[in-house]
């Protein structure tokens, strides 16, 4: 892109000026003429240059003294001057023109494809030099838009989320108390159809509430909100609390449910249990979910460690319907439900593996879902910890 491009002639001969105006008529250049410093200082004021052309000797002010004055200003200290001059090409004048601020020195009588060839060059720098102002101004800009598009964004944010942990416990209190009823009710003295109703709701009533945390927790850990609670405990005694709540469900479908612990795995562990808990719900309630007759196994291995954490990775397996090749990709999208794309009797919110792949990176580590299995899936993941201390 190409801007307009004046250049200042300065001389106190019109004649001169005239020669040097004749040399340059066949450029695309406007040429502004000064018979002298005090009237190139005017003309500095008033418009903007790409370079300066400029004799020495001149009356009043000296070209010498004009280009030191034109380098004293904000507005012109980076315009380029030349000094045209009949002064001899003795080094003093060649050190007093460079002191004063010029970038080149040519003694008349001088060749006119040279002044030709380095004013062409001079006004390709200030071209460039102007379309990246013109660019950093437009980034500038943009960086301006972008900004207040991200308070924007976050303000959205903040309010969706106060939005929605104020909605969940208004939905959750009542919700736990029509929980607790169902439970009641299941306990009392009722007929076959009555406490078949009964049982509905109470399913229906922890479907919803599972449904609603799982939007929570989702909110909280994409705006950022979600922190870890670091702890000491009993890596056993919370991993095999957490597949002991599995294991009715799994009797009742008839499935094996086995846990293997790596005994390199230390006993005292420092990390987050709650967050490793709700982990393990996921994957090991979609293993028997998705599992009808075979089994589920729970292994925890000590992987490496490396200044002190150590790496665990957890392998939950099952004999289950398996995922298909292509759905692999889409497994840890969230709202992306790859048990309803098989079979219609999986339904959930489509957010549980998503908020599991949130959590574990939390947690420092990874998770995947082996693509190898000739039968059922298989869920890979990792978190750091270190080894606690009784004390």
């Amino acid at each position: 892109m190409e801007y307009p491009v004046n250049i200042l002639l300065v001389d106190d001969r019109p004649d001169e000026l005239l020669s040097i105006q004749a040399l340059l008529a066949d450029t695309p250049y406007q040429l502004i003429g000064a018979t002298s410093g005090m009237d190139a200082l005017k003309c500095l004021l008033e418009q903007e240059f790409a370079l300066i052309i400029m004799d020495v000797l001149m009356p009043d002010m000296d070209g010498f003294e004009t280009a030191k004055r034109i380098k004293m200003r904000k507005k012109s200290r980076d315009i380029p001057i030349i000094f045209l001059t009949a002064l001899t090409s003795e080094l003093e004048n060649y050190m007093m023109a460079y002191s004063a601020g010029a970038i080149d020195f040519l003694t008349k009588p001088f060749h006119p494809l040279v002044l030709k060839s380095k004013i062409d060059g001079f006004v390709r720098l200030y071209q460039t030099r102007k379309e990246l102002q013109i660019k950093s101004q437009e980034l500038e800009s943009a960086n301006i838009v972008l900004t207040e598009l991200k308070d924007t964004a976050e303000l959205a944010l903040r309010i969706k989320s106060g939005f929605l942990a104020m909605m969940s416990h208004e939905i959750r209190t009542p919700l736990n108390g029509i929980i607790a009823m169902s439970d009641v009710l299941r306990t009392s003295e009722l007929t076959p159809d009555d406490l078949e109703m009964a049982e509905i709701i109470h399913t229906s009533g922890h479907a919803l509430l599972s449904v609603i945390n799982h939007i929570l927790d989702f909110t909280k850990i994409e705006s950022g909100k979600m922190e870890l609670d670091y702890e000491l405990f009993n890596f056993r005694s919370c991993l095999k609390e957490t597949i002991d709540m599995f294991r009715a469900l799994a009797l009742k479908r008839d499935l094996q449910l086995e846990m293997f612990i790596d005994p390199n795995i230390p006993d005292l562990l420092v990390g987050d249990p709650n967050r490793l808990r709700q982990v393990l719900n996921n994957l090991i309630g979609n293993a028997i979910k998705f599992t009808s007759s075979g089994s589920v196994k729970v292994h925890a291995g000590l992987r490496q460690v490396l200044d002190g954490v150590l790496q665990l990775e957890f392998v939950i397996e099952d004999t289950g319907i398996g995922i298909p090749a292509d759905k692999m990709k889409y497994l840890f999208q969230p709202f992306t439900q790859i048990g309803a794309t098989i079979d219609h009797k999986f339904k959930g919110t489509g957010l549980g593996l998503s908020i599991c792949k949130m959590l574990v990176e939390l947690m420092g580590g990874t998770i995947y879902a082996r693509p190898d299995m000739e039968q059922g899936a298989a869920f890979v993941f990792t978190i750091q910890v270190t080894e606690g201390s009784p004390d």
